[in-house]
């Protein structure tokens, strides 16, 4: 696919401003997304996995897995998480669409406008994604970690993905938005 030059944001080597430290904005809207995609794959394999070889605990009173209301509360709360992943991640995509038309005409609060709510959608992302690949095995018990399976996959994923920057910065940064109104310090990570 060819990258026509109106959709470049702006050429390497520019001065750093706002339109330039948009860039950062992008690159983290990219790991958002990327946390979505981990999260949305460990949930529909651990509901797969539930539908197709579950078997309720020995205490069930179930006949079948996903008769189970404990099995059913972590798919429930698991929804709850992953729906709010991908509505943050898609308003945060819209904000950034909204500003990076702007092009050089990209300022300083449209900038930090679009920091925060993609910070807001990589920490319910980020939490999303290692939840749903963790509680995969809490769901699919002990035979899902069979290594042929390769659902340790989605953790592994996630939790070297997520490692590249902090969360807590990110918190850190909502915390200051929230409590002083303050936009997030530009970086390569924000």
């Amino acid at each position: 696919m060819e990258v026509l030059e109106r959709e470049v944001l702006l050429p390497p080597g520019f001065a750093w401003s706002p339109p330039a430290q948009f860039r950062a904005c992008l690159a983290q809207l990219v790991l958002v997304n990327l946390y979505v995609g981990i999260a949305e794959g460990a949930f529909e394999e651990a509901k797969r996995f539930t539908l197709e070889h579950g078997r309720p605990w020995l205490a069930s009173d179930a006949a079948q897995a996903q008769d189970d209301p404990y099995l059913q509360r972590h798919f429930g709360e698991l929804w709850v998480k992953l729906r709010s992943a991908q509505v943050l991640a898609d308003i945060a995509g819209d904000i950034a669409q909204r500003h990076f038309v702007k092009r050089t005409a990209i300022s300083a609060e449209n900038r930090g406008e679009a920091a925060i709510a993609i910070a807001e959608a990589k920490v319910v992302a980020h939490q999303a994604a290692l939840d749903a690949s963790s509680r995969l095995f809490d769901i699919a018990g002990a035979r899902a970690t069979a290594r042929p399976l390769g659902l340790d996959r989605f953790w592994r994923n996630a939790r070297t993905h997520t490692l590249h920057d902090p969360v807590d910065y990110k918190i850190r940064d909502l915390g200051r938005w929230a409590l002083l109104d303050q936009y997030p310090v530009p970086t390569s990570y924000s």
